[in-house]
């Protein structure tokens, strides 16, 4: 892949060959040091670099430090059950609501699981409650938290309209490529959802983040781009944006296929499943157990270790463990997934308690 740009789709397979170079070919800004002494207590995807980049973070900082009022707005298109994907996003605005006490604005992306997957509105609710459930599970607050359908909310499609006549065809082809008309409506009605904690209905503006995976830039470079289009009728200001990697499937590839239910976790799956699929993935092993206790294990190329970076041990000098057990050749493959197959198991089996209790809840937000 040496040699190959990187490609940022959010409506596709994005391929990711080198992160150093997206700095350069998409004018992000690296997650410094002097950002991260900037937070008090910074969350396991700034401490462990998994959030690599920004566009004006340091800008939401000084909001936030000045007291002046932030926001942080994610959403879901509800396509599928939550999956370590969407956790990802979920927990970065949980930590922004609960460190920096901003108030969340959650998307239920309905009308783009309507284009992109042709999913209807109804169905797409019914999985949408399964889906806020999960995240009130991870520990949202709804007290401090906007959760919403596109669909229902015409504030949102009516800023679509109005941005959909200030970009041009060609504009939206250089980041989106060839698309049909729905996905580039669709990536309108994103730059609304992004937009709409602005309005003078929440108050106006303020600095809001929207934390997400690298491939969704085009959708934070084109809301930012229609700011500088609307100045003569709102007063927004430009959105911020952090950017997590992406996590690889258990097979190891780029991206998961839901093509394959064995290439990724979802958080119903049940434990027993879990174990199975953990059992099955892709490890940093050698050969043989003799080479890997004389070589030590390769955990850099190993899945099972990135669960564990990206989601299941929170404690670092615990991580750190394993990475070096892994690298010594104290521990072998077989008993390292043992270990994290019971973690993961124990933590799905906890959040799907916890789930079903919320819900009642989530049904009562979507029909609010």
């Amino acid at each position: 892949m040496e040699g190959k740009k990187n490609v940022l789709d959010p409506f596709g397979t994005s391929l990711i060959t080198d992160y150093s170079r997206l700095f350069k070919e998409f004018g992000l800004k690296p997650i410094t040091q002097e950002i991260l002494k900037r937070i008090k207590n910074p969350s396991r995807y700034l401490r462990r670099g998994i959030t690599f980049a920004h566009r004006d973070l340091d800008k939401f900082l000084n909001a936030f430090e000045k007291d002046e009022p932030i926001a942080v707005m994610s959403g879901i298109k509800p396509s599928n059950e939550f999956h370590l994907g969407s956790k990802m996003t979920a927990d970065e605005i949980i930590y922004y609501q609960k460190e920096f006490k901003a108030k969340v604005f959650y998307c239920i992306a309905d009308l783009e699981s309507l284009v992109d997957n042709q999913i209807p509105l109804e169905e797409a609710k019914k999985i949408a409650i399964g889906n806020v459930a999960d995240i009130l599970a991870l520990g949202l607050d709804p007290k401090n938290a906007f959760i919403y359908r596109q669909s229902q909310e015409k504030r949102v499609t009516n800023l679509a309209y109005l941005f959909s006549r200030k970009i041009t065809l060609n504009h939206l082809r250089s980041l989106y490529g060839e698309r049909h008309i729905g996905l580039y409506f669709a990536a309108f009605t994103q730059a609304g959802d992004i937009l709409l904690p602005q309005l003078k209905d929440f108050d106006g503006p303020k600095h809001v983040l929207v934390p997400v995976g690298i491939d969704q830039d085009p959708h934070i470079k084109l809301t930012r781009d229609i700011v500088a289009r609307v100045k003569d009728q709102f007063n927004f200001t430009l959105p911020s944006a952090t950017y997590h990697k992406l996590q690889r499937s258990l097979k190891g590839e780029s991206k998961m296929s839901k093509r394959d239910p064995m290439s990724f976790l979802v958080l119903n799956d049940s434990p027993e499943i879990a174990k199975k699929k953990i059992l099955n993935a892709i490890d940093g092993g050698r050969k043989t157990a003799k080479e890997q206790r004389e070589l030590g294990g390769e955990p850099e190329k190993c899945v099972i270790y990135e669960l564990c970076l990206f989601h299941f041990i929170e404690n670092d000098e615990e991580l750190k463990k394993l990475y070096e057990d892994c690298k010594s050749g104290k521990i072998l493959c077989g008993e390292c997934k043992q270990r994290v197959a019971e973690i993961v198991a124990k933590f799905l089996e906890e959040h799907q308690k916890r789930r079903e209790k919320f819900m009642d809840k989530a049904r009562e937000i979507l029909e609010d």
